[in-house]
């Protein structure tokens, strides 16, 4: 059994994806988000980042 997928990001949301991320990075080491909440946010950004990066 063979899987195809489509690409389901195009190129402008892979940008807005990478620019959110880096967002919400930036709070974080400006330390205007602490705690669970700084958690919560660099998870996100990891997640968007890693789907910016492979694109579906």
């Amino acid at each position: 059994m063979e899987l195809s997928f489509q690409r389901n990001l195009g190129a402008l949301d892979r940008g807005i994806r990478v620019v959110i991320s880096l967002a919400l990075f930036g709070l974080v080491a400006m330390k205007l988000l602490t705690g669970w909440v700084a958690t919560i946010a660099n998870i996100l950004a990891l997640f968007n980042l890693l789907e910016a990066a492979i694109g579906y």
